[in-house]
């Protein structure tokens, strides 16, 4: 067989190098965008969990006036407006109390996860992230499915949910700085932060989906699809260029070391490559 041309392979390396680029900015996207949509379905839950009971009783006064002074007993005795414990007075204190353990816990997970991040592999902090995400707001609409009425369940899931949320950014973030460098820096995260939205919108139109009929499921199904998308981030992410250039190089048989040089210095990184490697062997 002859030869390949040193400039088509530099062109093979070259369309490779742009593809796992593609590939990473729109699996970081979708890993972020799920984040954001298992975020969203409590402001949407909130008017299920304490209703406006003034319809109900409305209706109440009209069917009784028809009923001949007979109380129908569905009404008033099978039918609760709201969901305890956010049927009290004081139901603007509650719901504002899970916000606010959810909130403090970020801000302080977000500290601690700059942290723990550095020391561990990205792929797989971000994976335990999204699965144990996915857990703890599943874990809240089983609330609804097991008729859980405990304050102190939901402020334990929102701030356990806070937490492991915070795994997220930091990781996302470092991947999109490793693949693109400072080279259109704005131009891609003006592109990339729209996960934000996107999230917001999808997160918005599931929980409502199923907000009046079965509140649960409006936790359960987006707790379900950020576990799926850690599973997809285990599988597929790549947190290094230079992880992909050695597992192209293990693979290279000794008669190619010269070939693999070639790959290497294709982007200008076979100095940084040589570094990396050497760190990744100590």
């Amino acid at each position: 067989m002859a030869p390949v041309p040193p400039g088509i392979r530099l062109l093979v390396a070259f369309n490779k190098d742009q593809w796992y680029r593609a590939l990473t900015f729109m699996l970081t996207f979708l890993l972020y965008t799920s984040f954001h949509l298992s975020r969203k379905p409590i402001s949407i839950v909130k008017s299920e969990l304490h209703k406006n009971c003034s319809s109900t009783g409305e209706l109440a006064t009209v069917a009784l006036g028809s009923g001949g002074g007979q109380e129908p007993p569905s009404l008033h005795t099978d039918v609760e407006c709201s969901w305890k414990p956010f049927d009290k007075s004081n139901y603007k204190q509650l719901l504002g109390a899970m916000d606010y353990s959810f909130l403090c816990a970020y801000a302080i997970g977000m500290y601690l996860s700059g942290i723990i991040g550095e020391r561990l592999p990205i792929r797989l902090y971000l994976t335990v992230g999204m699965l144990t995400s996915g857990l703890f707001t599943c874990l809240f609409g089983l609330g609804y499915i097991y008729n859980i009425h405990s304050l102190g369940f939901y402020i334990f899931v929102q701030v356990a949910n806070g937490l492991v949320q915070t795994t997220g950014w930091p990781s996302v973030v470092t991947c999109i700085g490793n693949w693109f460098g400072k080279g259109r820096r704005g131009l891609i995260m003006g592109l990339w932060n729209s996960h934000t939205s996107v999230g917001n919108i999808l997160g918005s139109l599931i929980a409502g989906y199923w907000v009046s009929s079965n509140w649960g499921l409006s936790f359960i199904v987006p707790g379900l699809i950020i576990g799926a998308m850690g599973v997809v981030c285990f599988l597929f992410l790549i947190e290094h260029p230079n992880d992909l250039k050695c597992i192209y190089a293990q693979n290279l048989s000794p008669g190619n070391s010269v070939s693999a040089k070639s790959w290497n210095g294709a982007n200008g990184h076979s100095k940084l490559y040589l570094q990396y490697k050497d760190h990744k062997k100590q």
